[in-house]
């Protein structure tokens, strides 16, 4: 008798620390799905912040549209600001009809004084003065035309265009201001022969506009051009928020 009620307290002890490291690990997995939850639930939930990314993202957009309607050729350069304020007049007003649906309040601000002054964006990679002096325009290029238009340059640091390839590179120095200048695709194959990739350099010592057209090697057409950056403000409140944003946007492309 004694031998088993011996038995039944280790059987007894047995099954309590069993049911104890049940219940250790039971809870473990219910806070691990808690926390998931929560991070799932924080990174999707808001979607505040996409309603900003993508006002920013289709403002840029509708910007650059409307640069390039209203300078078209066969457009009338005396009414270009006219058109330009109308077409993104109109943008601003269905934008917000659109986000009204929701809850949301939303008004899009433009400053086009860059192109009213005729101040051209600088040769970095943004636009700017502080943006990075070297980049790579274009890579896997076949043919190209390019032309540029220095309107202020430092000599110190003149801006160049390198023209390279897996073998060799070629390089075109600006020191100084005056008319378009423009590298045909001839020219560029008198001294590159292969797919070349073109290359911005000291881009923050010259400001002015360029353009780039052509081909790659794997048969796409494209076209690379700036004139100047201008800005979007963008503005979306709700019933808890409030956010103004403004945004560099370079035109034409």
């Amino acid at each position: 008798m004694g031998i088993i009620k011996n038995d039944d307290a280790q059987f007894m002890l047995l099954a309590g620390f069993i049911i104890g490291i049940g219940l250790v690990i039971t809870t473990i997995m219910l806070n691990n799905i808690i926390f998931e939850s929560n991070m799932a639930g924080e990174a999707g939930g808001d979607p505040i912040k996409y309603d900003i990314v993508n006002l920013m993202r289709i403002s840029g957009d509708e910007m650059k549209s409307a640069y390039r309607n209203v300078t078209a050729p066969g457009q009338d350069a005396n009414l270009k600001f006219i058109n330009f304020t109308s077409q993104m007049q109109n943008f601003s007003g269905n934008l917000s009809k659109i986000y009204a649906l929701h809850g949301e309040g939303v008004n899009v601000g433009w400053n086009i004084s860059n192109w009213n002054n005729n101040n051209y964006a600088n040769f970095t990679d943004n636009g700017t003065a502080n943006g990075a002096a070297n980049w790579t325009v274009m890579e896997n290029v076949k043919n190209s035309t390019i032309t540029v238009n220095i309107s202020w340059i430092d000599t110190t640091s003149p801006f160049r265009i390198n023209i390279s390839s897996a073998t060799k590179y070629w390089y075109i120095n600006f020191t100084y201001t005056g008319t378009p200048t423009t590298i045909t695709n001839d020219q560029i194959k008198n001294n590159i022969t292969s797919a070349y990739s073109i290359a911005f350099i000291n881009g923050s010592s010259a400001s002015g506009n360029y353009s780039i057209a052509g081909n790659t090697t794997y048969g796409r057409n494209f076209t690379r051009a700036r004139d100047y950056i201008l800005n979007a403000t963008v503005t979306l409140s709700t019933s808890k928020m409030r956010t103004n944003i403004t945004i560099p946007v370079s035109v034409p492309w």
